[in-house]
């Protein structure tokens, strides 16, 4: 069944207007008696929808009784990345979106390339936060990961509560993950894990991370691209969750 966000999600006659209209209407194609599953990212409802008319830019829509989403996250999961260039935080917004992720921090590193004022800042959390309301549309979540400003490491580091299972990536850990990890899953404990950008993290900002009570580990000897972490680890808390 085709899914869209409708923010403010609530039952009965709607006049919908912007880029969910756009995507309905031109994307989509749909027109009047086209059914969808309407979804509030925000708050993790949906309901079933179908479109009464397409005048111009306005569809008008019937929103029908409100459910709790079909795929709530199991647990808190919070994945913080270091600021990557180019659009490699994107890919990784969107692969931590599908793959169960429910807050992205992206933090600033030393060897973060790209450094952000306050206003360019705001800026690309607002674009992560679109990215991430697409991905969860694709991917049938009806619940957005929550996307913070960009912060400092070390801020980011301490915003995670104690009893999260928290683990720190560094290529040159010699503790292997997946032991802890597998510990952590089985008493459903929240999960947190950091990951460096282009170059990996610095002996203080590892350094850091330990003195705050988060596990530093390894994923093994092969060498893996920053966009690409996420995605092999949060796939795999996704397989072996019980």
């Amino acid at each position: 069944m085709t899914r869209a966000p409708v923010a403010d999600l609530a039952p009965g006659n709607h006049g919908l207007e912007g880029p969910v209209a756009h995507y309905l209407a031109r994307v989509l194609r749909l027109r009047a008696g086209s059914a969808f599953v309407a979804f509030d990212p925000a708050r993790g409802l949906e309901a079933d929808a179908h479109v009464v008319s397409v005048e111009g830019d306005v569809v008008t829509v019937q929103i029908g009784p409100l459910r709790a989403g079909k795929t709530p996250s199991e647990r808190p999961l919070t994945w913080i990345q270091g600021f990557a260039k180019a659009d490699k935080c994107d890919a990784v917004v969107r692969d931590a979106t599908e793959l169960g992720a429910t807050r992205i921090v992206v933090a600033a590193t030393k060897r973060s390339v790209v450094k952000l004022d306050e206003a360019r800042g705001a800026a690309r959390a607002n674009r992560w936060s679109r990215i991430a309301r697409e991905a969860a549309r694709q991917c049938g979540r009806s619940e957005a990961p929550r996307v913070d400003p960009p912060t400092t490491w070390h801020e980011a580091l301490a915003q995670i509560d104690a009893a999260t299972a928290r683990f720190c990536l560094d290529e040159n850990a010699h503790l292997p993950l997946a032991p802890h990890l597998f510990e952590a899953l089985a008493r459903s404990a929240p999960l947190a894990f950091a990951c460096g950008p282009e170059g990996g993290l610095d002996e203080a900002e590892v350094a850091a991370a330990r003195s705050a009570g988060w596990t530093v580990a390894s994923l093994g000897p092969l060498t893996l691209r920053t966009e690409t972490v996420a995605a092999a680890v949060l796939g795999a808390v996704r397989i072996w969750s019980p």
